[in-house]
């Protein structure tokens, strides 16, 4: 890789000393890799990281084996329990075990901490001579590395994380011998200028270069030979390098195009990985970014000397970095929005000690920022129960909301007064200030955290600015995923029954008409026939069919299209109490079907229609019984969702909330098939000619008519459980 000289003193070609250097250097039978070797000054085991990386990609691996691996190596060990044993952990209880600190952790935040510490290890493995640029020398390995990896992944080889690991480390070389001979390697850097010069000046001194080095050093790290190798011939001619094989290619083309004016060299290097120029183009930028976005998120400046960076800042910024991406890989694989949260505030807790995070999300369609909190939260109910108007002109949450700028109430920015709003948050979290958050994912805000902080915890959060709005991005990408999808497959959903109802309209429609003509036929033709004439009492029994049909087509037309009565006050207790208490005498139990029900007496009487609830918990309980065929249990419980009802800070106004009526039974169960399309027409878990398939669709348009929402959650063997939700203040769809 190129090399900065600061100043070069000397004609081009000439080296001052080296003989003489050289000979003093050069003790009897003794090799240079033995001088190092004695020296002591070597980067120590990156087999362990490799190991360690593997088993952590790996979904076989457990616990158990990833705590042994780690205990090979004392310095990783000595890392991991150092940064679990940290006060910006505080865990509530010591760790003094690795396994503990492997389960805490988790296993991407493991890899992360391994990965960076072992690199950084590397990395300031050699104190920086004069006229050599260290940020440079990063830049190009990481560079490398990088490259390389894509390239692997684009050309669908394995061993990635081994190519990865030898772009990065395939330099290492250069800094054992600046290590190992400082006086000697400072004159190489003064009259050398460029890379060719500056290797051949290595041999004259050494009787070994760069990649010599680098890929003796892989060796005696007992690394794949292959990778080695790479290394080793990493400076040869092409014509070399076109007949070897493909890590030998992939390393040597990763070092050119990270090199100096490396995308001039696109069609050079373009045959030997199998890529087009303007793929590799891509592949450049692409590496470009990486690096960049690694320097920001590290606090890099690659304008700085290197050598001037404070270390202790640069490994704190690694592993809170290290952390974060382990915290990253568990947000990209919740599944859902409790989750997501639960995640985030741990990962707050560990990145930065904070004790406490409130969240108010974006509820749209009421223009409004809804709180949500952890569970375990002493003031969950209540955090749950608050809303903020977007309206709000004062809140520092509605400021950050619509800023997406941090606002931090510790800082005097010209406001004279706290929101009541944000007193009464501060307070809830029990700290001395309020720290707000945009979370946020393409522009698009999704809500606000509201971290309980002190003066220490807020700038240590401002230090981090990079850091922290990176976190908040990631969580408003999973939220608005998890978002994304389950609207997804409501819409889809959504959209499926409005298909059926509209085909389902068109089928009525035109079955009608013939059936009113046969009808009409009918008539007139026992109207023209003798009242007692043989043929009347056939007529009667086509017109009593017909009827039928007709009814038939009045079931289909309660799925698409239910009626609504209209929306009136209603007791959900007595309405649930009676109708069980009807069923258990005509259908319960004759079967053996024991029925009983729990009541919330704090539920107030909701506005819906009765007339389709009375058909809704109808069709479920009879769903339910016909199920058991052996006997069972039957059981309603009705509640009011207290977190339902937001209570609108500041503006001394409270919305209704939402009551839930559960229907469970501990029958047979649904088959999973089955359940993915249950409240679709013509789906039925009954057997035999008589059922229809109609009464859960006609449930949930019933339901979804009063605003309300229905799911189901069964397992076979196991049970069923229908959970209907419903406003308590509702009213008839706009048609």
């Amino acid at each position: 890789m190129p090399i900065q000289i600061n100043n070069p003193c000397v004609q081009k070609g000439c080296i001052i000393g080296f003989n003489h250097l050289s000979k003093l250097l050069a003790m009897e039978d003794i090799t240079i890799f033995e001088k190092i070797k004695k020296a002591e000054n070597l980067p120590q085991l990156p087999q362990v990281m490799l190991r360690l990386i593997k088993a952590c990609n790996s979904e076989k691996t457990s616990i158990e084996e990833l705590t042994q691996i780690i205990s090979a190596d004392p310095s990783l060990t000595s890392r991991l329990l150092q940064i679990i044993g940290s006060p910006y952990i505080n865990l509530p209880k010591e760790v003094n075990s690795i396994k503990t600190a492997v389960v805490y952790l988790g296993i991407d935040t493991i890899r992360n901490i391994a990965i960076s510490t072992s690199a950084m290890r590397f990395f300031k493995f050699s104190q920086a001579l004069e006229g050599f640029d260290m940020g440079k020398f990063w830049h190009h390995s990481y560079k490398s590395a990088v490259i390389a990896q894509i390239i692997v992944q684009e050309n669908e080889l394995s061993n990635s994380d081994e190519l990865f690991l030898a772009g990065l480390l395939h330099d290492i070389g250069r800094l054992v011998l600046m290590r190992n001979f400082p006086k000697e390697y400072q004159i190489i850097l003064k009259t050398a200028t460029t890379e060719r010069q500056i290797l051949a000046a290595e041999m004259e001194m050494f009787k070994a270069d760069t990649p010599q080095v680098s890929a003796w050093l892989f060796r005696q790290w007992n690394l794949n030979p292959l990778i080695s190798d790479a290394v080793l011939f990493i400076n040869e001619e092409m014509e070399q390098i076109e007949s070897a094989l493909s890590h030998v290619k992939i390393i040597y083309s990763a070092n050119i195009l990270a090199g100096h004016r490396g995308d001039e060299k696109l069609n050079v290097v373009s045959d030997l990985v199998g890529l087009s120029p303007a793929g590799l183009e891509q592949i450049v930028l692409q590496a470009d970014q990486a690096v960049e976005e690694m320097a920001k998120s590290l606090g890099i400046d690659l304008e700085q000397p290197f050598d001037q960076i404070d270390e202790k800042e640069l490994s704190d910024e690694i592993q809170d970095l290290s952390l974060f991406f382990g915290t990253l890989q568990n947000l990209l694989n919740a599944k859902n929005m409790e989750s997501v949260l639960d995640i985030a505030q741990n990962g707050l807790k560990i990145l930065f000690n904070i004790p406490r995070v409130f969240y108010f999300l974006l509820d749209e369609k009421k223009n409004i920022l809804t709180g949500y909190c952890s569970t375990t939260d002493k003031s969950h109910k209540i955090i749950k129960s608050i809303a903020l108007p977007l309206s709000n002109q004062t809140s520092l949450l509605i400021k950050c909301h619509k800023d997406q700028q941090v606002q931090n109430s510790l800082k005097k920015n010209g406001q004279k007064k706290i929101a009541i709003s944000d007193t009464q948050i501060i307070r809830l979290l029990e700290a001395p200030g309020l720290y707000c958050i945009p979370i946020y994912s393409s522009q698009k805000v999704s809500g606000v955290m509201a971290l309980g902080v002190d003066d220490h915890m807020a700038k240590r959060l401002d230090k981090s600015e990079g850091l922290v709005r990176l976190f908040s991005k990631q969580t408003g990408v999973c939220l608005h995923s998890i978002r994304f999808h389950n609207e997804y497959a409501n819409n889809i959903h959504e959209m499926k029954m409005e298909a059926y109802a509209t085909l389902t309209d068109k089928v009525i429609h035109e079955v009608n008409n013939p059936i009113a003509i046969v009808k009409n036929y009918i008539e007139t033709l026992s109207l023209k026939l003798p009242d007692k004439h043989p043929t009347q009492n056939e007529l009667s029994i086509i017109s009593e069919e017909m009827t039928r049909m007709s009814g038939l087509l009045d079931k289909l037309r309660s799925f698409s299209r239910p009626r609504i009565d209209g929306f009136e006050p209603i007791d959900i207790n007595q309405l649930c109490q009676s109708i069980l208490e009807i069923l258990k005498k005509t259908i319960l139990l004759p079967q053996k079907i024991d029925a009983s029900i729990s009541i919330d007496p704090e539920i107030p009487l909701i506005k819906t229609d009765r007339n389709g609830l009375k058909q809704v918990f109808i069709n479920l309980i009879k769903n339910a019984a016909e199920a058991m065929y052996n006997g069972g249990k039957i059981r309603v419980k009705t509640r009011f969702l207290p977190e339902s009802s937001k209570i609108m800070i500041d503006e001394k106004k409270r919305i209704p909330g939402n009551i839930e009526i559960v229907f469970s039974d501990n029958g047979p169960g649904i088959d999973d098939t089955i359940k993915e399309t249950l409240f679709e027409p013509y789906t039925t878990t009954k057997t035999g000619p008589g059922p229809s398939g109609l009464g859960l669709s006609i449930v949930h348009s019933i339901i979804k008519e009063l605003n309300g929402s229905i799911a189901c959650q069964s397992k076979k063997g196991k049970g069923t459980r229908f959970v209907i939700t419903l406003p308590v203040s509702s009213s008839k769809k706009k048609a």
